[in-house]
């Protein structure tokens, strides 16, 4: 059996591989029909931690069923399915309905991750019944592919950050997952959008959202020119981004009620915590930080220095820190070098502003999958329109891959 699988850390290679088996009479073996390489592929191969070795890529597909479990009661071979990209291993103890980190960061994100993915001919999911989902009659196998993974993200943030009636939202970020929730924050009664991003396609999308219920107004950070108001304090924006200026001018230097962040780099968190309220604004964040290498390289150094310290010279209760290390006035150790994010003080109110925080991983499992494809053919949305590129071959996927990484098209499908 052909499959694309990680050979380490920014290679990828087609391999042959045995056809997987039943594991468990939970599980179900699927056979991929339509499938989508996600940024986080992207992120795996080139940013992310190390992963078992020859671990196949893909948590985008719809699929067909072709075999069950004996413990499989909703599903039958034949059937044509969503998969959810997040899949929880449901037997944790710690797992909450749909989403869970099930006692470690990314656990619920299993498909491709731990467990070989969907870029192969066959692939086996665990938990059948709770992380597969029906695809309603009529809706298109696009707008489905789409929700497994784009809406379900984008509509995170916006129930994490629970956009409302006639809110004031700001999307950074205007990829898939940021055209996602423009929908999900449309959907939600938000009365004015602005979306933060460039890339033209991109654009051409969040505008056509635009309607006389939600104004949506694209800030195209490259070229936007908006000086801070006079007579506001410098360090209200403190990376002096033209787009929290202008925010902060059409909101009366209030600020937006929530902040989305979908996309960007690591200036993204201060920019959204510098233009939402104060008070009651809430910041939801979707997007993942890559690590700076360098700098985590040596904040592992410095920290292994301090835990051989601590097994060498000292005691192991805390009337007895260790000596030789930074520490701070309540006497714990420092690492003077961390991979670390930024939180303005003057815009955090020095600690005191009241504005909210979220760090979500999308919400999954079958019955959020369900409901998230039942509120996009409800409502008549077609997520599918952010495919802009479309293979046909298990052999395209690298290509589709590397298509990604590179920002050729919005979204890819790949048939099978």
């Amino acid at each position: 059996m052909k499959a694309l699988v990680l050979k380490g850390k920014g290679k990828i290679e087609y391999i042959n591989k045995s056809e997987p088996t039943l594991i468990d009479p939970h599980g179900a073996l699927l056979e991929p029909v339509l499938v989508s390489p996600c940024t986080s592929d992207v992120h795996t191969i080139w940013q992310g931690s190390p992963k078992r070795p020859d671990l196949t890529l893909g948590h985008e597909v719809i699929a067909k069923v072709k075999a069950i479990g004996l413990e499989v009661k909703d599903f039958k071979p034949g059937d044509l399915v969503a998969v959810s990209a997040i899949t929880p291993d449901w037997s944790q103890p710690d797992v909450d309905i749909n989403y869970a980190h099930a006692g470690q960061n990314f656990s619920a994100h299993m498909i491709g991750k731990s467990i070989d993915g969907a870029f192969q001919s066959t692939f086996y999911l665990p938990f059948a019944d709770k992380n597969l989902a029906r695809i309603p009659e009529g809706m298109s196998l696009e707008d489905a592919l789409m929700c497994v993974d784009v809406v379900q993200t984008g509509f995170t943030a916006v129930e994490e950050a629970a956009v409302s009636e006639g809110d004031t939202v700001v999307v950074m970020g205007i990829g898939a997952i940021g055209l996602a929730a423009i929908m999900g924050s449309k959907l939600a009664g938000a009365k004015k959008i602005y979306a933060v991003g460039s890339r033209p396609d991109n654009v051409k999308i969040a505008e056509s959202m635009s309607d006389e219920t939600c104004k949506v107004e694209v800030l195209n950070y490259k070229t936007l020119a908006c000086p801070l108001l006079e007579g506001m304090h410098p360090l209200v924006n403190s990376t002096g981004s033209p787009v929290v200026n202008y925010v902060l001018r059409e909101t009366a230097t209030k600020g937006a009620d929530k902040v989305l962040i979908c996309g960007g780099d690591d200036y993204s968190l201060p920019q959204a915590i510098d233009m939402v309220k104060y008070g009651t604004g809430i910041v939801s964040n979707v997007m993942y930080f890559g690590a700076d290498t360098e700098v985590q390289d040596e904040e592992c150094r410095n920290l292994t220095e301090i835990n051989d310290r601590i097994k060498e010279n000292c005691s192991v209760t805390m009337q007895q820190p260790c000596s030789g290390a930074p520490k701070n006035t309540t006497g714990h150790r420092l690492n003077t070098t961390i991979d670390s994010l930024r939180i303005p003080k003057f815009s955090m109110g020095r600690g005191m502003a009241g504005k909210t925080l979220k760090f979500s991983l999308s919400k999954g499992g079958r019955e959020n999958l369900e409901r998230v494809i039942s509120l996009v053919k409800e409502h008549d949305l077609h997520p599918g329109v952010l495919i802009t590129e479309r293979y046909e071959g298990l052999d395209k996927v690298e290509q589709a891959i590397y298509d990604m990484k590179d920002r050729k098209a919005i979204k890819i499908a790949v048939k099978f």
